[in-house]
């Protein structure tokens, strides 16, 4: 299969698998996290633009600009339906905030440097690849709100979102592992992606599946 195409299946699952999320948010089934889609929001976008400045294929770029555009609106939808969202009120999530705030001023200032020179055209690729890994360092610290929701309140979740977007990594994964190899940075970020959401999917899949059982987990709601 061409590799274009592979590029824009995964961008078409990356997109069904936010139109299902939306739908749920809107029928309420589905709380989003709105420190975690804030911080998707903005690290996602600004991936997209380090993922084409190092010189990844259109192949590459179509699923993080999907994903990059829906992360926005439910970040939206989400910072305005709760009151101060965007401040967690857990201290492990206020820490994990923090962190990804302070990692990204660190890749925009790098970013900052690139663009008016004052790193060197010698320096430039090594320090892309050092801001990519920076920002893959943060998948953690964004996803980590929603993985503590998730552990605690995994009803607030469905699984069926989080299913498509591990078979949209894991294609993207496939992808960037045939173009660019095993070893290239541009890898990290399917693949932590694919094993993320993956987790959450089992995760929040296996609770619901144990409150549907006679005598479910009380503490799976």
């Amino acid at each position: 299969m061409d590799i274009v195409i592979l590029g824009v299946v995964a961008g078409a699952l990356q997109a069904v698998g936010y139109l299902v999320y939306g739908f749920k948010v809107l029928r309420r089934d589905i709380l989003p996290n709105p420190a975690s889609w804030l911080m998707f929001a903005y690290g996602t976008t600004l991936l997209l633009v380090l993922e084409w400045d190092r010189g990844a294929s259109i192949a590459l770029l179509i699923l993080p600009l999907v994903c990059a555009l829906s992360s926005i609106v439910v970040a939206w939808y989400a910072l305005r339906k709760v009151r101060r969202a965007w401040w967690p009120e857990h201290i492990l999530e206020r820490i994990s905030f923090i962190l990804d705030v302070l990692l990204t001023v660190a890749y925009i200032s790098a970013w900052t440097l690139l663009a008016q020179g004052i790193i060197s055209e010698e320096m430039r690729g090594t320090t892309v690849i050092l801001i990519l890994l920076c920002w893959n360092v943060g998948i953690f610290t964004s996803f980590f709100p929603l993985l503590r929701q998730v552990y605690h309140h995994p009803a607030s979740e469905h699984f069926e979102p989080w299913v498509i977007w591990t078979c949209a990594y894991g294609i993207l994964t496939i992808l960037t592992f045939v173009q660019q190899g095993v070893l290239d940075e541009l890898i990290f970020y399917p693949a932590l992606n694919a094993a993320v959401h993956g987790f959450i999917a089992v995760r929040v899949g296996y609770a619901h599946w144990r409150r549907s059982q006679p005598g479910g987990w009380p503490h799976d709601r």
